[in-house]
């Protein structure tokens, strides 16, 4: 994997997508900090893609704490979190912190290093300069995420936002237009 291909972050994307959780360890160990070691920004533009993945994703009571008589809740050794967790937001933490130690290092003055902090923020949540190509495999990746939270995660307050979308509408010739995929809809009640 070459650290300055923007393809090597897709693919340690798609491989992150498609790992296990306690396998995380090892895949940071043994892929990203030797292309951290290769590329300094890595880590920043690979937490870049990711947040732009998982943009939108959420509700607002998603990524909470979740605490159940009046402790913390622990699944496979973490603290759990509200709403739908993949691997890519386990992976954020990781870089989060990673990329917050960095910052730590550039200064000793609590105050320069919130303004470092703030401005790494503002710098994510105005990235938007992806060549077409390159959002179109990211934009592939969050309609996977969104699949996968839909298929395997279900909200009671959504009703049947959860079978009613975009995407059992199709257009076709008919009298209005637009027609409805009743199979979809079936087979969506069926995976239930």
């Amino acid at each position: 994997m070459n650290a300055f291909d923007r393809n090597t972050n897709l693919e340690i994307i798609r491989q992150l997508r498609n790992s296990e959780k306690m396998s995380l360890d090892n895949f940071i160990g043994k892929i990203l900090i030797p292309l951290k070691d290769d590329n300094p920004t890595f880590l920043k533009v690979l937490y870049m893609d990711i947040c732009y993945i998982l943009k939108g994703l959420d509700h607002d009571t998603d990524n909470d704490l979740l605490i159940e008589g009046g402790d913390f809740v622990f699944e496979e050794g973490d603290i759990k979190l509200t709403g739908y967790q993949t691997r890519l937001h386990d992976i954020t933490v990781w870089l989060h912190s990673e990329l917050i130690l960095e910052a730590v290092g550039k200064t000793d003055n609590p105050k320069d290093f919130l303004r470092e902090l703030g401005k790494f923020e503002e710098e994510i949540g105005k990235k938007n300069n992806y060549t077409p190509e390159y959002k179109s495999e990211l934009q592939k990746v969050k309609r996977s995420i969104i699949k996968e939270k839909r298929d395997n995660y279900s909200n009671d307050d959504e009703g049947l936002k959860k079978y009613l979308d975009f995407e059992v509408l199709e257009l076709k010739p008919n009298l209005f237009g637009i027609g409805i995929n009743f199979n979809e809809i079936i087979n969506r009640w069926n995976r239930k």
